[in-house]
C-alpha cells in the first residue's frame, strides 16, 4: 500500500502534469499507478463531459469528434477549481478565442459566451421581476430620473457582424443543417423571471440601453445611450421587450393593500 505522503506528492505531480498538458493522450503516465490512472482519468472524462453539458451549441456546432478532444485540451490546462461542474468552463469562450487562428468557426467564442450566460442565468439567484404598469404609472419626470435594476440573471451578448443569435439558437436546437442564415449583426438578451430561462433576440439599441443600466444610469441617459447607436429605436418597443423579459428586478418590495 502506498504510503499517504508518498501517494499526495505523486497526485500533486500529477495534477501539474495534467495542468500544463504534458500528459499523453487522455491517460496518466504510467509512472503513476494504474489505479491512480484510472482515478485521474475518470475526472478528466468527468470534465469533457461536464464541457459538452455547459456548452451544447458549440458541442453541437463542432460534432464530438472534434468536440472532445478540444475539451479534453482545455480540461488538461485549465482544471475544475469548484465541485459543482455546472459552473466549469468559466474560461471556455477565451479559449477558443485564443485556438480561433487554426478555426474555420469564428463563431465558436460566442456561442461559448452566450451558453455560459445561459447557465449563469440558470444558477442566479431568484429575483422578483419590477411590474411594468406599477412602474410606467410614475409621473414623467419620475420616470426620466428612474433607474432600472437588472436582475441577476439578466445577461446579454452581440457581434456588429456576426448572427449570433441564428447561430446559437440553430445550434441549441440542434438544428445544424439549417444554412440560411443571414449574415448580419445580431445580439441575445437572456433572462430567468421565474424557474425557465428565457432567451430572445435584440439589437444594438437594446445592448447600449441595457449597458446604460448596469452602469447606474437613469432613465433618461439609458434612452440616450440607445438612441446614440440607433436614432430610429422604438424605446416603447424596446422597454416592453426587456420588461416581458424580465430583465428588471424590483429593489422595493411592492405596496400591498392592508387587509380589513
Amino acid at each position: 500500500m502506498i504510503g499517504r505522503p508518498h501517494f499526495h506528492g505523486r497526485w500533486l505531480a500529477a495534477i501539474e502534469a495534467w495542468r500544463s498538458g504534458n500528459l499523453p493522450d487522455e491517460t496518466l503516465s504510467e509512472a503513476f499507478d494504474p489505479g491512480f490512472a484510472v482515478y485521474a482519468n475518470t475526472g478528466l472524462q468527468a470534465c469533457i463531459a461536464a464541457l459538452e453539458a455547459n456548452f451544447p451549441s458549440v458541442a453541437r456546432w463542432l460534432g464530438e469528434p472534434w468536440f472532445r478532444p478540444l475539451a479534453g485540451r482545455f480540461a488538461r490546462l485549465r482544471p475544475p477549481t469548484d465541485a459543482r461542474l455546472i459552473l466549469y468552463g468559466e474560461t471556455f469562450a477565451e479559449f477558443l478565442r485564443e485556438c480561433e487562428a487554426d478555426s474555420d468557426w469564428p463563431c465558436l467564442q460566442h456561442l461559448a459566451q452566450l451558453d455560459r450566460m445561459w447557465t449563469q442565468a440558470h444558477v442566479a439567484a431568484d429575483a422578483v421581476p419590477l411590474d411594468f404598469a406599477r412602474w410606467a404609472a410614475k409621473d414623467p419626470e419620475s420616470l426620466g430620473a428612474a433607474r432600472l435594476h437588472l436582475a441577476p440573471a439578466t445577461h446579454w451578448h452581440g457581434d456588429s457582424t456576426l448572427p449570433v443569435w441564428d447561430l446559437w439558437s440553430i445550434a441549441r436546437a440542434a438544428d445544424i443543417g439549417r444554412s440560411t442564415v443571414p449574415w448580419r449583426g445580431q445580439a441575445v438578451l437572456i433572462t430567468r423571471p421565474g424557474d425557465e430561462v428565457l432567451c430572445c433576440e435584440i439589437d444594438a439599441a437594446g445592448c447600449a440601453f441595457l449597458q446604460a443600466c448596469a452602469q447606474g444610469l437613469p432613465l433618461a441617459d439609458a434612452a440616450e445611450a440607445a438612441l446614440r447607436v440607433a436614432p430610429e429605436t422604438d424605446l416603447q418597443v424596446l422597454l416592453s421587450t426587456l420588461f416581458a423579459q424580465g430583465a428588471f428586478v424590483e429593489v422595493e418590495p411592492p405596496p400591498h393593500s392592508m387587509d380589513s
